[in-house]
């Protein structure tokens, strides 16, 4: 089976005769999306949209997080990671904290430590706060993100 379109004159044209005719291809995409696909951050300071949301600029580098959990049930994982994330955003408001999924494991990381001493301490802190997660709490190297 072969594969064709209909042009504007009514005559079918094989798609891959259309493909390699010669002829320019524009393409017309968001500067972020070029930057993105050339590897390369476009994000100046904190710069407002079209819509009126103000994105504040992030850079990001390897740091430590504290990890706060982390399960692969798939029956309750979720839940539990979403019960975390709302009890460290409730005891540490100053801490970001972040729930991910990267299969099978939902796991839930608070702070943006560019020293392990940094994340240490907060790990103390944790270990008081949470005496339910503390097979759980440890300190991990991660990407982070610096607002300064």
């Amino acid at each position: 089976m072969s594969a064709s379109v209909v042009s504007a004159q009514g005559q079918a044209v094989s798609i891959v005769d259309t493909i390699n005719a010669s002829g320019t291809i524009y393409v017309d995409q968001p500067a972020s999306l070029a930057a993105a696909v050339k590897g390369t951050r476009s994000v100046s300071a904190d710069s407002e949209s079209e819509n009126g949301d103000v994105r504040h600029a992030a850079a990001v580098r390897t740091g430590y997080r504290v990890q706060v959990f982390d399960d692969n049930n798939p029956r309750t994982a979720r839940a539990q990671a979403e019960r975390a994330h709302t009890l460290v955003t409730a005891q540490f408001p100053r801490l970001r904290s972040y729930v991910s999924f990267n299969s099978p494991y939902w796991r839930v990381k608070a702070g943006d430590f560019r020293t392990r001493a940094e994340a240490e301490s907060v790990l103390a802190q944790m270990r008081e706060a949470f005496p339910q997660y503390r097979s759980y709490l440890r300190v991990v190297r991660d990407k982070i993100n610096i607002t300064d």
